[in-house]
């Protein structure tokens, strides 16, 4: 392992993703735990979610500009921006001007912000690293960002009762600076595009119908992967996935009942997906079967996730919720191992793109109606429904005889997809 911190720039990327998530994280536990507390009710955090959640959808379109844009000024900046945003809250606090109007304004804006960072990355590490460094550079950047989820979700709820939520916001913001800070240090080159490297002179040319053409092209490009078999029937499970845990997610302030328990609850979520994640080199999963890999993963989740709404233990709750992510850490590392050892590295960001894109689409949908729902039928409800959904997936891809013989990372054709964007 310290062989491959012994990369600049991988350090680099991984000390600002530790960073970029400990801000995250203090940002989406105090941005929820406002909104409830503003409104005093599910509908509302239901509602900030499917705001933050809708910029998601669009992410495709980011795609062919995560590739040709530079990687550290495009980092830098969306940083720096958020950080800038973040500062609007205590200052609003601070002249009386706070709202939940106003945080479900700056929600969304800063989930747009967001939208670029994770493809980004995940396109860039292919880059920095050699193919047999790909399984634990994911590794470790999962584990980062659900280490620091863990850890800071678990302490941005300790802070809402000890300093205030409006305090939270004016720490989170100094992050983003910190971050922007060691972004601005990286040496990464930029990607090579099908667009070729131009003159000043010869850019000023170009006419606007030509760009629209060739965008349109490269994202056409990352959407061809998603037509992939094996990507469709994934991805048709993982909609509704998303969607249960956009419900999820809407009711969980009000299941935490009080914001110490809340944080528990969201750091026992981040736990047990890095404990997944730290599990996927060990468990070989580049020699387990995808398919079967998913149907197991899932359904324990679904399960565990049932189990969770009907006890009445708060220790005991969070600790089956946190279990029950474990199995997505596992799936996380194998999807992004999946692209990046067969996608080409110039069309690495809009395929990102367009997969993260599509995976969240029924996310915002999930977030809206769960959250509505939970004010008439109450949270426990929500969250037996939601393990139910999860475990109808499995059934549905135990039952689809291409996932079920899904065969495993290194007994895939290495050219598929390379195949499936130039068809």
């Amino acid at each position: 392992m310290s062989a491959i911190f012994r990369n600049g720039n991988f350090t680099k990327l991984f000390i600002g993703r530790l960073f970029a998530n400990a801000g995250d994280s203090f940002y989406m536990v105090g941005a929820m735990w406002m909104v409830y507390n503003l409104g005093g009710s599910t509908f509302y955090t239901g509602l900030a979610g499917f705001l933050t959640s809708i910029p998601r959808i669009i992410q495709f379109l980011y795609g062919p500009f995560i590739d040709r844009w530079p990687l550290r000024r495009m980092l830098v900046t969306t940083q720096l921006t958020q950080a800038l945003l973040l500062l609007i809250v205590p200052i609003g606090y601070a002249y009386g001007f706070l709202s939940i109007t106003l945080i479900l304004i700056l929600m969304p804006i800063i989930s747009i912000l967001n939208q670029f960072m994770y493809p980004a990355e995940m396109a860039a590490l292919p880059k920095v690293l050699p193919r047999e460094q790909l399984t634990m550079g994911n590794m470790l950047f999962t584990a980062a960002n659900q280490g620091s989820d863990a850890a800071f979700n678990a302490l941005g709820g300790l802070l809402i009762g000890a300093i205030g939520v409006s305090s939270l916001f004016l720490i989170n913001s100094s992050l983003f600076f910190i971050t922007a800070f060691v972004f601005s240090m990286l040496t990464v080159a930029a990607a090579s595009t099908s667009i070729g490297t131009q003159t000043h002179a010869e850019h000023e040319k170009i006419q606007i119908k030509q760009f629209m053409k060739q965008y349109g092209r490269e994202l056409t490009d990352g959407i061809k992967v998603l037509m992939q078999p094996y990507i469709k029937r994934l991805l048709a499970g993982i909609l509704i996935i998303n969607f249960a845990g956009g419900a999820l997610m809407s009711i969980l302030p009000e299941f935490g009942n009080g914001p110490e328990q809340y944080g528990l609850l969201m750091a026992s979520m981040a736990v047990g997906g890095i404990l997944g994640t730290v599990l996927a080199p060990a468990l070989r999963i580049e020699q387990k079967r995808l398919g079967l890999l998913f149907i197991a993963a899932f359904l324990i989740c679904g399960l565990l996730w049932m189990l969770c709404s009907q006890v009445t233990s708060p220790w005991l709750a969070a600790v089956l919720f946190g279990i029950g992510w474990l199995p997505g850490g596992v799936t996380n590392v194998a999807s992004a191992v999946f692209v990046q050892t067969l996608v080409p590295e110039s069309y690495m960001g809009r395929v990102m793109a367009a997969i993260s894109s599509f995976s969240g689409l029924a996310m915002p949908l999930g977030f809206l109606l769960g959250g509505a729902l939970g004010t008439y039928w109450g949270s426990s409800s929500i969250m037996l429904l939601c393990g139910m959904l999860v475990c109808l997936v499995s059934i549905f891809w135990l039952m689809d005889p291409m996932t079920r013989r899904m065969p495993s990372l290194q007994n895939m054709d290495a050219d598929m997809l390379s195949r499936q964007i130039t068809s």
